[in-house]
């Protein structure tokens, strides 16, 4: 039975590390300590309906269900998602792209770092993972392949020649980029944030295929995957 745990006071809720085909120790996972965010906050206007709640036939778990339980392996159980949900994360700036979700995510989880004083900073969170809701051939494998090597450098790191997945450092120096950006409205792409921000682009390793980062956008291209999941 899936369960999540409230967070108090933000009408939020955490989901438990629910397991994935993927198998990963334990031990490693716990190092990790890092938060996991699911933008599913998009207009879904090419698809003509919100596609995080579109039904996988693979798994009969919705896209943002799915998103959910594979970053949960990588993130120590961590996983908030932003949109316009009731136990959503809303944008602080509205209309403004997978930014303004970046923003709230990040001003999010450097609230949670600054209230855990309690906590030995080994346990804190020390960075955040950002993935689309609408790339469902992502695996936990190659999420903690971004992880391992983004945590050598403490920077914004990305796959080269995608810009999501993206793990972000909890800095505070990202946190002013984005909201002196998104209040002018002006450089609202995932680029700038990482040229302006030294992001590093990490070489895609031979062993992941490229079909994992192919985003899900149109009635087309959903009926396309899941014909495909249905003949593996």
């Amino acid at each position: 039975m899936n369960t999540t745990t409230a967070i108090a006071g933000t009408g939020l809720t955490i989901r438990p590390d629910e397991g994935t085909s993927e198998h990963l120790n334990n031990d490693r996972l716990k190092k990790t300590n890092v938060l996991g965010l699911v933008l599913a906050g998009g207009l879904s206007t090419r698809m003509g309906q919100d596609k995080s709640l579109l039904c996988l036939r693979s798994t009969n778990q919705s896209l943002v269900d799915h998103a959910q339980n594979v970053l949960s392996s990588v993130c120590n159980g961590q996983v908030i998602v932003s949109g316009n949900g009731a136990e959503q994360l809303h944008d602080v700036y509205p209309d403004c792209g997978p930014l303004a979700g970046i923003h709230a995510g990040l001003a999010y989880a450097l609230k949670q770092r600054s209230v855990a004083g309690e906590f030995e900073p080994a346990e804190q969170i020390s960075a955040m993972l950002v993935t689309p809701v609408d790339m469902p051939n992502l695996t936990a494998r190659t999420l903690m392949l971004l992880i391992e090597k983004a945590q050598n450098n403490n920077n914004l790191a990305h796959f080269t020649g995608f810009n999501l997945p993206l793990y972000v450092p909890l800095h505070k120096s990202i946190l002013q980029y984005l909201a002196s950006v998104l209040r002018d409205k002006k450089a609202l792409s995932i680029y700038q944030l990482l040229k302006v921000n030294q992001g590093q682009a990490i070489p895609i390793p031979h062993t992941v295929s490229v079909d994992e980062f192919v985003n899900v956008n149109s009635p087309e291209q959903w009926h396309k995957l899941n014909a495909c999941s249905t003949n593996t």
